[in-house]
């Protein structure tokens, strides 16, 4: 891995970055306030004492991405490959919208995703355990294997989501909104025989 080390702070706003390969890099003390990432490469990057504010990576992979005291701040990510990433590790207040993007193996463990929009993507095997989800949309997205325990889920639409579980005992899913026919998972945490 490559050290980009400096001690001063570099802030970068309203900066349009395209088609970079930046991996596996270490990258200290960096500030992107509204900058947009496109068709680029920062897998395997760890970012440490940086902030992301309004940023927007389009058609990128970030996956394996590491954070030692950074934070992500309204970001978006949009048809990005983001896999194996340990959100969990990022500072809070934490805030994150992804559409068509593939999530797999990632932890958002106890992070707060209030009204957060997980659209169309891919989000096998992840991990939202703890996580306030009040208000969160995943609309068509793939939840095979996704972890959902102790979560407030209420209000959030699952409507169109895909093979998800959720068990109604250990979630607060009030005025939750879910369709048939995925919705009958919830009678498999009833222990219950259907005939």
């Amino acid at each position: 891995m490559t050290v980009e080390n400096t001690n001063e702070e570099i802030i970068q706003q309203d900066r349009q970055y395209e088609n970079i390969t930046f991996e596996e890099k270490i990258l200290k003390n960096r500030v992107f306030i509204k900058c947009s990432f496109h068709k680029s490469s920062l897998k395997g990057c760890t970012f440490e004492n940086s902030v992301f504010e309004d940023c927007v990576f389009d058609d990128c992979d970030i996956s394996l991405m590491k954070f030692k005291d950074t934070s992500f701040s309204n970001v978006t990510l949009k048809n990005c490959k983001a896999i194996g990433v340990l959100w969990v590790e990022t500072n809070n207040p934490f805030s994150i919208n992804c559409t068509n993007t593939r999530l797999s193996f990632c932890s958002f463990y106890s992070k707060s995703l209030k009204k957060s929009k997980f659209v169309n993507c891919i989000a096998d095997e992840v991990d939202f355990s703890e996580c306030n989800l009040a208000g969160a949309d995943f609309t068509g997205t793939d939840l095979r294997n996704a972890r959902f325990l102790n979560c407030d889920l209420s209000k959030a639409n699952f409507v169109g989501a895909l093979n998800y579980f959720i068990d109604a005992r250990s979630n607060k899913i009030s005025k939750a909104r879910f369709s048939l026919p995925e919705a009958l998972s919830f009678l498999t945490a009833l222990d219950i025989e259907l005939e």
